[in-house]
């Protein structure tokens, strides 16, 4: 009786693993085509209102320099050779202005 029980549970088992895999893929038959759509916009910036500044990101300005080792401009520790980067300029905010075209 407990073999039954066994088999039966393992049957269902497959059974419910099988239709639940039903839908996860589709069979193209020869001759059927697939129509696959993509939606594109392409939105463009209009001219800006009278009146509104447009400001565009200047990058800083960085260098990277090697520092030595030895004591530390302190002289309370000892550090080991390294580089560092340096900012030499802040990047900053700056009006756009608009290249003429003529």
């Amino acid at each position: 009786m407990k073999n039954v029980i066994i088999k039966f549970g393992l049957c269902a088992i497959v059974v419910l693993g099988l239709t639940s895999l039903q839908g996860c893929y589709q069979v193209v038959m020869p001759g059927e085509t697939t129509t696959v759509m993509k939606e594109v916009s392409i939105e463009r910036e209009g001219t800006p209102p009278p009146g509104t500044v447009q400001y565009i990101w200047e990058e800083p300005m960085v260098d990277v320099v090697d520092v030595p080792p030895g004591l530390d401009p302190e002289g309370h520790y000892y550090r080991p050779g390294h580089q560092a980067v340096v900012e030499i300029r802040q990047g900053k905010w700056r009006h756009y202005r608009a290249a003429d075209g003529n």
